[in-house]
């Protein structure tokens, strides 16, 4: 068999049944109770939060998983709340972005937990892009929402979190110490990273595509230190996202009940340990469903969720091939440089 059809297989790797009641009872009760009260753009709003806290859900006890929640949700709203509030000035947004690409590309590669934060704290910042449906308004459903993702988990999930099967239980805090020690990708991929981002930006711009920052956080998730990851990387996300966007044609963009769309979302939720243990297609297949599903609760359904599930297709293979464009170019940096 060749080897990108090997790289689909799955993992097969263990997760804790209990996890998958989390993710039922994350999406169920907050989206149900603003389904149920006809708040269908509140309960969208909500799942951005749960989807985002469960993502952070990661460490060895309750108390660790817990600090990487509240300080990856408070590190979130605050990376987002200074892109909202400079992305009026397009060059200054930008400049953000060449700052704090470089800062956080600089620090990748020291571990799971802390590389997964500071992806996400990258895409927060993308999601303030100019031109945003995102304000100031989704802040008190945000924080309704993450905080009873963050108690449901507390109460219901098992005390650690491994999502991917490592030996030492992965947490932002300990891989911090390892990237003061010398762990870090360097300032060069850094440099590389945030100049890829705003490529994959304005290049979607150019294009017209219906929202650039989905290319440039594209960019973001698959671009990684080691040259050798990159390419398998680009390939599961592409066919992860290929694979939602096909079963959400089948099952949701013509769906107009907000009940059945929170119930799929349940499902989905569930189903979240389940594509952690199985691997990066997965991963990117489950999250890509549920944002299709939140972006329905907000409205976007039907044709406009077609064109949008297209548009997210190209969006995905502009930012992957960027980055490969850019991973090119720091492999052939790297023997130059030495290793940074």
């Amino acid at each position: 068999m060749p080897k990108w059809l090997t790289l689909l297989r799955p993992n097969r790797g263990p997760f804790p049944p209990s996890r998958m009641l989390l993710g039922v009872m994350a999406f169920a009760i907050p989206m149900g109770w603003q389904v149920y009260h006809d708040h269908n753009q509140a309960a969208g709003m909500m799942g951005f939060a749960i989807l985002a806290t469960l993502m952070l859900d990661i460490g060895g006890t309750r108390k660790k998983r817990l600090e990487s929640m509240v300080v990856g949700n408070i590190l979130m709203l605050l990376t987002a709340s200074i892109s909202l509030s400079i992305n009026h000035n397009i060059l200054l947004w930008l400049g953000g972005i060449l700052l704090l690409m470089t800062l956080i590309g600089a620090s990748l590669s020291a571990g799971f937990a802390l590389d997964l934060l500071l992806r996400l704290l990258a895409s927060a910042y993308l999601i303030g892009y100019p031109g945003t449906f995102v304000s100031s308004a989704i802040l008190p459903y945000y924080l309704i929402a993450a905080a009873m993702t963050i108690a449901l988990s507390v109460s219901f999930a098992p005390r650690m979190n491994n999502p991917i099967g490592l030996q030492i239980q992965p947490h932002w805090r300990s891989d911090y110490q390892q990237l003061r020690k010398g762990q870090f990708a360097g300032a060069t991929f850094g440099i590389l990273l945030a100049i890829a981002c705003a490529f994959s930006f304005f290049a979607a711009r150019y294009l017209n595509l219906s929202a650039p920052n989905v290319a440039a956080i594209c960019t973001v998730v698959v671009f990684r230190p080691e040259p050798d990851r990159t390419y398998p990387t680009i390939w599961l996300r592409f066919v992860g996202v290929l694979l939602a966007s096909v079963v959400a044609w089948l099952f949701v963009f013509q769906i107009d009940s907000n009940v059945e769309l929170v119930i799929l979302a349940a499902l989905s939720g569930a189903l979240i340990p389940v594509a952690f243990a199985n691997g990066l297609m997965y991963v990117a297949a489950i999250i890509t469903f549920i944002v299709y599903l939140i972006l329905a609760l907000l409205g976007i359904h039907g044709h406009a969720a077609e064109i949008s599930a297209e548009n997210r297709i190209y969006e995905t293979v502009l930012g992957a091939s960027i980055a490969g464009v850019f991973a090119m170019i720091f492999h052939s940096l790297k023997p130059a440089i030495g290793k940074q």
